[in-house]
């Protein structure tokens, strides 16, 4: 099933997409406390933002509320996650702009981004996933200059009420209590928490039932 969400404006424009998630992203925690440098946590947030941002509009889509791209939420239907090299090679994860962020890092932070990524997926093999289909929300920023104004909740009410209509459960995680707060007014619910003590992050696994 091919995603369709009506009333919002899908986001087509790759390099609108990092723009709006770099901002969003800035204060990242997990790569706040693995990278103290400034410019190498903006390189490898960067580098993260591509490699899994191409998969996503390849195998998913991306939406805002208008054309001007001031906030964005990607979303990809749980069947397509079969994350592989193959897939990933096709999506373009490994494209030029993202080999330039990764040759930003030295060998030991390139190292360290890829381990940290692997502790991350280590961990959420542990955690309880809803039936599939389902749902599965990667990112969702808003631009700061436009926070406060309501519109990261217009955005995912807008998907949130497209999972309602196709009987979809939801699943995201996040990383601070505001934002588990947030979501918990969505009707999410914590599914899991994991913890790396290696690397020093909380992620809060959080469903929306299906309706």
């Amino acid at each position: 099933m091919s995603i369709s969400i009506h009333g919002l404006t899908e986001v087509s424009d790759f390099e609108k997409l990092i723009t709006v998630l770099l901002e969003a992203f800035s204060d990242y925690p997990k790569l706040k406390i693995a990278f103290e440098d400034p410019i190498a946590r903006k390189s490898a947030l960067e580098a993260v933002l591509r490699f899994y941002c191409a998969y996503d509009l390849k195998y998913g889509k991306a939406y805002s509320l208008g054309e001007e791209v001031n906030e964005a939420a990607v979303v990809v239907e749980s069947t397509e996650m079969g994350y592989t090299f193959l897939r990933h090679l096709r999506a373009g994860s490994y494209a030029r702009a993202y080999r330039k962020s990764m040759a930003k890092l030295s060998y030991g932070e390139r190292r360290k981004l890829r381990n940290m990524f692997n502790e991350l997926d280590r961990l959420e093999r542990a955690v309880p996933l809803p039936d599939h289909p389902y749902l599965y929300v990667d990112f969702l920023g808003v631009k700061t200059s436009m926070l406060g104004q309501g519109k990261g909740r217009q955005l995912m009410a807008a998907i949130s009420d497209y999972a309602t209509e196709k009987h979809l459960p939801m699943m995201l995680f996040t990383n601070t209590k505001p934002d588990i707060r947030f979501y918990k007014s969505l009707g999410f619910e914590i599914a899991g928490i994991t913890h790396s003590n290696r690397y020093g992050f909380t992620n809060t696994y959080m469903v929306r039932p299906s309706i």
